[in-house]
């Protein structure tokens, strides 16, 4: 499956960043199956002709990796909880962009605002790596029933968190890291047209003094930032499998349950 054919379909109303994660070529040569796993943006907003989309799938569960409050101030519509399991599993204490107002002007008006703000999100990723292994344990185990799939996972925007959870799966199933970079930058093709139209408002909010590289820095994804925290598991564990076993107290037969249930 190509970069096109995975950005053609399908066509939501309002649900952005939705894509298959399978279909991938591993190093072994064997493929990484589609229609078993699947990433998107928070469900709160869709349509009923989002929902009837999304009932083609076949989705039984759905892992929320939102925080408590995020899941209160936009709850998933009512009628997804018909016949799918939605878990709510917090991979971060807080939103991406959920910062305080202070420091969004600091990103956004001062010198050093790129800086600070990529500063931010290298802990951010490192949080996430590091001190939620917990999480991690408890969304692989989840994947790794049959019973389970297809499964859907989602935080906010889909970037951040699920972009991490998401390229765990495909390097531990043996997806080159390359793959697995070029499809977690490919949030910000889904995003491409919403930027456009952000960068607009925020040139008026901040009356021109922000340059669009600026806001595109701070809203879109930064693969530099996943490549870091990559290194520093290799760096730590040698590799993938091991940090998930080690770190994260996943047995291997999770592991290798999940590897025959995604592998072709």
């Amino acid at each position: 499956m190509n970069f096109k054919e995975k950005t053609a379909t399908p066509q939501f109303e309002r649900l952005s960043n939705f894509r298959d994660i399978g279909g991938l070529e591993t190093n072994e040569g064997a493929m990484m199956k589609s229609g078993i796993l699947f990433r998107s943006e928070a469900l709160s907003k869709i349509t009923d002709k989002d929902h009837a989309l999304l009932q083609k799938y076949n989705i039984k569960v759905i892992c929320d990796l939102r925080t408590p409050k995020e899941c209160i101030k936009k709850p998933s519509p009512i009628f997804l909880k018909q016949g799918i399991h939605i878990i709510n599993i917090p991979l971060h204490q807080q939103e991406t962009h959920d910062i305080n107002r202070k420091q969004l002007v600091n990103f956004l008006f001062s010198k050093s605002g790129g800086a600070n703000f990529e500063e931010f999100s290298r802990s951010y990723y490192h949080h996430m790596a590091f001190d939620r292994t917990a999480q991690i344990k408890e969304i692989l185990t989840i994947l790794s029933h049959e019973a389970n799939l297809p499964a859907l996972i989602h935080c906010t925007a889909g970037k951040d968190r699920t972009g991490y959870i998401s390229a765990l799966i495909q390097l531990i199933v043996g997806v080159p890291y390359e793959t697995v970079a070029d499809e977690y930058l490919m949030t910000n093709h889904f995003y491409e047209s919403k930027m456009e139209k952000l960068i607009k408002v925020m040139k008026w909010i901040t009356l021109f003094q922000v340059p669009p590289e600026r806001i595109k820095s701070i809203f879109m994804a930064q693969g530099n930032i996943l490549d870091e925290v990559h290194e520093n598991i290799l760096k730590k564990y040698g590799s993938i499998e091991t940090y998930l076993c080690e770190a994260c107290g996943i047995e291997k037969d999770v592991i290798l349950k999940l590897k025959n249930l995604l592998l072709e």
